[in-house]
């Protein structure tokens, strides 16, 4: 990483005031993730109602919900998504991606990845509805997905799991890689995975581990992940296209990477923003308090930057529309 060729204070961004423009029936608790598709439009994923993962399907309707609504840039309202556009399709809601013209969505409670149609139609589904583990057919707790110029799909299977895994378009096991660890290749918990221009993986490497006792079941979570490792820390982790490692950054505190065209987008102590050249990865800007947990962003075609807000009142604010868990930020 090299020194910032601009001063984040050459640059500025505007945060846009009541964006967006919530239905007076819309009810969520959290904003957890974001993407703009082609036209323009912006999907919001939405937790309604979480932390209840592990209940078993018997008690559905207990269970966490999750959601997808649509929004013009301005801030219109343009309707729930999903199957049959109903809300609360997913379990738990963490990140969804517009790639190759389809909306993939990661349900983290639901320990699944499916791929669907702009119109909500199901093209590709991977794991098994509320049931977790290791083995290939199943995750714990996915948290992102990328698909290579090959059409083969990577996902992070980090909350309580800790790999990478590769799947051939038609969702085929191919391979994985990591393992619960500190050293290079090995993870905490995968929370964000993004592809570079030139292919290369990077991973955001989450200190925290995920132990969330209260939404899992007992075994869910290893327990020598339990252990208090003072010497563990948050890292954004380099690997090549076919997942072997290159080099690690450990001057960030990430929870979420992007890249849009030549830039690399990483937050830095949950609430910054820094922006590279996704090339040479030199500094080009710097970005102070976008959102209270940038959880995910995204960027559309004018630059504007769209966060998504997990946890609102870690920093005394309001969950639900109430609160900022959807913000934009257009450049002045």
């Amino acid at each position: 990483m090299s020194t910032p060729a601009t001063l984040s204070s050459e640059i500025k961004y505007r945060l846009v005031e009541d964006w967006p423009h919530y239905p007076a029936d819309m009810s969520f608790e959290m904003g957890s993730g974001v993407c703009v598709d082609d036209e323009g439009i912006i999907y919001l994923f939405t937790r309604d109602l979480e932390h209840w993962a592990a209940h078993p399907l018997a008690m559905r309707d207990k269970m966490g919900k999750s959601s997808v609504s649509m929004f013009t840039r301005d801030g219109d309202y343009l309707g729930a998504w999903g199957p049959s556009q109903e809300r609360g399709f997913a379990l738990g809601a963490h990140t969804i991606y517009f790639i190759d013209g389809h909306i993939w969505t990661v349900d983290r409670d639901g320990h699944m990845v499916k791929k669907y149609t702009k119109d909500g139609d199901l093209v590709l589904a991977l794991g098994e509805l509320g049931k977790w583990g290791n083995e290939p057919g199943h995750f714990n707790g996915p948290t992102s997905v990328v698909v290579q110029p090959n059409g083969n799909i990577v996902i992070s299977d980090g909350y309580w799991n800790a790999r990478l895994i590769w799947f051939s378009p038609e969702g085929e096991y191919i391979k994985e890689i990591g393992g619960w660890g500190n050293e290079p290749g090995q993870f905490n918990s995968p929370h964000a995975v993004a592809q570079m221009p030139d292919g290369r993986l990077v991973v955001v490497d989450f200190r925290g581990g995920a132990l969330h006792d209260y939404m899992t079941v007992k075994g869910q979570i290893a327990e020598e992940r339990w252990e208090n490792d003072p010497s563990r820390k948050s890292r954004i982790q380099v690997f090549d296209p076919d997942g072997n490692f290159i080099e690690q950054w450990d001057h960030l505190n990430p929870l979420t990477v992007a890249v849009y065209g030549d830039r690399l987008y990483a937050s830095d102590k949950m609430s910054n923003l820094v922006v590279y050249d996704a090339h040479t990865l030199e500094e080009l800007e710097r970005h102070e308090k976008l959102a209270i947990y940038i959880h995910q962003m995204a960027v559309d075609q004018f630059g504007d930057i769209y966060t998504a807000t997990v946890y609102p009142e870690h920093a005394g604010e309001s969950r639900g529309p109430q609160g900022p868990c959807h913000r934009r930020w257009t450049r002045d």
